[in-house]
């Protein structure tokens, strides 16, 4: 059962239009790039600030894989972390749910982007608080690739009715 929740789960959060996902353009491909073998790289890494009393945080990131046979990630842990997991927004007979995947496949020439309202990486039981302009390591692992760890940015929450759709860039053409 949860082999097929989990094919489920990437299947239909990859065959979603662009139109359908959420309003969170997030300029995938800032930052850091990580290169994982020769064909998979791991770009925007980021997350929100968190208080000091959460006890959860996600992560969002894009996966690109150029090659030319699926990859999986199997699992991710960070040192501040009792667990970490993949979950994804999935609706039920009109009900919004949260589904947990034990790994994310990413098919050959497919480029998966985790981010708000989608799919996520959720860290539970958080032992430390981040402010905006913080970094932290994370540590993702790839089914056949190994485990890189990549650097991921806390940036400030969203205002209320923000989509976080705004210029990275900060230059003067407002691109």
């Amino acid at each position: 059962m949860k082999n097929l929740l989990a094919a489920t789960l990437v299947a239909g959060a990859l065959a979603l239009p662009a139109s359908a996902l959420p309003a969170f353009a997030h300029h995938p491909g800032e930052g850091a790039v990580t290169s994982v073998g020769e064909a998979v790289s791991v770009s925007h890494a980021y997350t929100f600030a968190n208080a000091g009393t959460a006890h959860s945080m996600r992560v969002y990131l894009t996966i690109e894989n150029r090659g030319d046979s699926a990859v999986e990630l199997t699992g991710a842990s960070a040192d501040f972390a009792e667990t970490v997991l993949f979950e994804a927004q999935t609706l039920d007979g009109g009900t919004l749910r949260t589904a947990t995947a034990e790994t994310l496949s990413i098919g050959a020439g497919q480029t998966l982007t985790l981010q708000p309202g989608a799919v996520w990486i959720e860290l539970e039981s958080v032992k430390k608080a981040f402010a905006a302009g913080d970094h932290f390591h994370l540590d993702l692992t790839f089914a056949s690739l190994g485990t890189v760890e990549i650097e991921v940015e806390v940036e400030a929450p969203p205002a209320a009715g923000d989509h976080h759709d705004h210029d990275h860039d900060h230059d003067e053409s407002g691109v």
